[in-house]
């Protein structure tokens, strides 16, 4: 049913997820309105990834489900945007695929990654605080209808798939490479033959307490021998004072 959809989306098709994170169900009432009244005003289907399972007011071309396979759908040619929460994995699998963004950030590290979406020129951003129809609406047609956002994501995808092997090619190499030098112990990490004093940080415990404990020594020596000494000077100063 899903590749009938993408299939017949003459129109092209916009992915909305907010990750695994963010729920689309958690959204307050009112931004859901917005976004329901923006995409039924568009001549786009969407597919929306909705927790629940129905969502009211729902318009036609507004596909929903809890879950959808993601690369997949990513790879159809008739996917023509990508809105998202700003997740570092779902931006490099859209532009992987030639797909332009629209980023609503919500936290973590989603507000640089938005910003990085805006200096890279790969799409647009949207405050989810001063959210509006018109603005969405305005965002949504300017990155469908204006190619240089789809043209700018093409070159940064070429440049990051120049590459001399692909991925698959380069895990066989390696594991083959291991294979023929016994494991390689010559790349295995120092690190992982430390001691348990070392890994469990006990030498720099125990030498953070010893000074600890040399300073609190010498403080209560230094504290008895002020006292000492203040007893040895008021007897002689209540004899000068009689």
């Amino acid at each position: 049913d899903l590749q009938k959809i993408l299939d017949e989306a003459s129109n092209g098709v916009i992915y909305f997820s907010l990750g695994s994170n963010v729920k689309s169900s958690g959204l307050s009432d009112n931004v859901r309105k917005i976004f329901l009244e923006t995409f039924s005003e568009l001549p786009y289907t969407i597919l929306w990834k909705f927790e629940n399972e129905d969502l009211p007011g729902k318009p036609d071309n507004v596909i929903i489900s809890k879950w959808f396979p993601q690369q997949d759908i990513f790879r159809h040619p008739n996917i023509k945007l990508f809105i998202s929460q700003g997740g570092l994995q779902s931006m490099d699998e859209a532009v992987h695929n030639y797909i332009p963004i629209i980023g609503i950030p919500f936290g973590a590290d989603q507000q640089n990654n938005v910003k990085r979406i805006i200096t890279q020129g790969i799409g647009l951003e949207i405050s989810l605080s001063t959210l509006e129809k018109s603005s969405l609406k305005k965002a949504i047609l300017e990155v469908m209808s204006n190619p240089k956002y789809r043209n700018r994501v093409k070159e940064l995808a070429e440049l990051s798939k120049d590459q001399p092997m692909t991925g698959l090619e380069r895990a066989i190499w390696w594991t083959e490479y291991v294979i023929r030098h016994k494991g390689a112990k010559h790349l295995r990490s120092p690190a992982l033959d430390i001691p348990d004093y070392q890994y469990y940080l006990l030498d720099a415990i125990g030498f953070i307490l010893l000074v600890i404990l040399v300073a609190v020594y010498v403080f209560i020596k230094v504290v008895k021998l002020v006292l000492r000494f203040i007893k040895y000077l008021l007897p002689k100063s209540k004899v000068k004072m009689q």
